[in-house]
C-alpha cells in the first residue's frame, strides 16, 4: 500500500513539472542576422563595366508571425487580440491544432530587412495558444519573443 501511495506521488509530481515546462515555452528570435558579402550574378555585364560587390551587411529583426505550414508555402496567420489567463495580448494566435495542421505544424518566422531574410522554427505541437511579446534592445532594435502554453 506504502508503495503505491509513493508511485502515485511521484507521478503526480511529475505530472506537475510537465506541465509548468509546457506553460513556459517560448521562442525567441535573434535580434540581427549578418549576411556574408556577395556579388551579383548578372546574365551580361555591359562592356566597359564592374559589378559591385556588398560589404557584410547587418540585417536587425523587424518583425514575428506565426505561419501555418514553413513560411515558404505563404500561409501567414493573421495575430488576433486575446486575453490569456486573465492578460490581453494585442497579438496573438490561437492555435488548437485540427487533424488536417498535424502535418504541416505551426512555425514561428522571424523577418529581418522586410522579409529579405527570414529564420523560421517549428512550434511545438503540443502548445494551444501563443503571443508575441516585444521589446528594444540597447541600440533600439526590436526584440521579439514568442509564448505558448
Amino acid at each position: 500500500m506504502r508503495c503505491g501511495i509513493f508511485s502515485k506521488g511521484v507521478l503526480f509530481l511529475s505530472w506537475l513539472s510537465i506541465g509548468q515546462v509546457v506553460g513556459a515555452y517560448e521562442l525567441v528570435c535573434p535580434e540581427s542576422v549578418q549576411i556574408k558579402p556577395a556579388t551579383p550574378e548578372l546574365k551580361v555585364v555591359p562592356q566597359d563595366w564592374e559589378v559591385s560587390a556588398h560589404k557584410d551587411i547587418l540585417l536587425r529583426l523587424d518583425s514575428a508571425g506565426i505561419y501555418s505550414g514553413k513560411p515558404v508555402n505563404l500561409v501567414q496567420l493573421k495575430p488576433e487580440p486575446l486575453t490569456i489567463k486573465g492578460k490581453k495580448h494585442n497579438e496573438a494566435w490561437d492555435i488548437n491544432r485540427g487533424s488536417d495542421l498535424k502535418n504541416v505544424g505551426y512555425w514561428l518566422n522571424c523577418s529581418y530587412n522586410r522579409n529579405q531574410v527570414q529564420l523560421t522554427r517549428r512550434i511545438d505541437s503540443a502548445m494551444k495558444v501563443c503571443w508575441t511579446v516585444y521589446s528594444k534592445d540597447s541600440q533600439g532594435g526590436i526584440r521579439a519573443k514568442l509564448e505558448c502554453q
